[in-house]
């Protein structure tokens, strides 16, 4: 009988003692505290801190984007208070201008919700919907719109006031506009966009058209709803930003409009 076989019927181990090896986890540390960080540990915190915040970098400026509309122009397909990711892959206005040539195009068709850099407020992103695509005639008569002559059926479309404002010579130019615009043909490269709120959005019949380089991304989904009241342009107070996240924190539960989280933003 061999010495394996002996063991193994008196139920001994079949390593002995003397081979295991004792590691001691504390050996080089402060029996009175915690083990000193080394260098090595703390270039490894900074390097993995540098890579989380180069990938949020790139992730926000090319791939995708949480932000909001703080305004009722897009409601009730977005609501004050909605927070929705933003698709901004192969919209070349997210990358730098040697490169946008070499890019594929995403197709952009009427109806579609898009966010652009605003025509008037520098890099603000504004959210409206495609109503025109380049070389459409774009036409506006009491609050109905068409496109090449074809009335266009918007059943995602509101509007707050019933009034209808005419070309009569008292009639603020402004709202004029709203109810009655055009013909106007679209130049190449330039779109007209409106607000599905159509008696409360800064849109194309005010400002004009965007051009696709504007054009950053397309709204996906909503994956925060958060009833609060609209955006009041203006400087605030720290104390009124500190009140304002108090809130938010003291009225999570109640005003989150949960049924409207994962939301399709269309």
């Amino acid at each position: 009988m061999n010495e394996e076989v002996r063991k193994f019927e008196q139920g001994l181990p079949d390593v002995d003692i003397a081979e295991l090896v004792v590691f001691d986890s504390f050996a080089g540390s402060h029996r009175s505290g915690s083990p000193p960080i080394g260098k090595g540990q703390v270039r490894e915190w900074i390097e993995s801190l540098a890579f989380t915040i180069i990938f949020v970098l790139i992730f926000t400026s090319f791939i995708a984007q949480a932000t909001q509309v703080p305004t009722e122009s897009m409601k009730p397909s977005i609501m004050v208070g909605d927070h929705f990711f933003l698709d901004k892959l192969a919209f070349s206005a997210n990358y730098p201008a040697f490169i946008r040539s070499y890019l594929p195009l995403r197709d952009l068709d009427r109806g579609d919700i898009v966010a652009f850099r605003s025509p008037t407020q520098g890099d603000i992103p504004f959210v409206k919907r495609l109503i025109a695509l380049p070389g459409d005639i774009i036409k506006i008569r009491d609050k109905s719109v068409f496109v090449n002559t074809e009335k266009l059926d918007e059943p995602y479309k509101i509007h707050v006031d019933s009034s209808v404002y005419g070309a009569d010579p008292w009639t603020p130019s402004e709202l004029m506009a709203r109810d009655n615009y055009g013909p106007v043909t679209l130049p190449e490269n330039s779109y007209f966009v409106l607000g599905d709120n159509r008696d409360n959005s800064n849109d194309s019949r005010y400002w004009g058209f965007i051009r696709r380089e504007d054009i950053i991304g397309k709204p996906l989904f909503i994956y925060w709803s958060y009833q609060r009241d609209p955006y009041v342009a203006g400087h605030r107070h720290w104390r009124e930003r500190i009140e304002g996240y108090f809130s938010i924190a003291t009225h999570f539960f109640t005003r989150t409009r949960w049924f409207r989280t994962g939301m399709i933003i269309d």
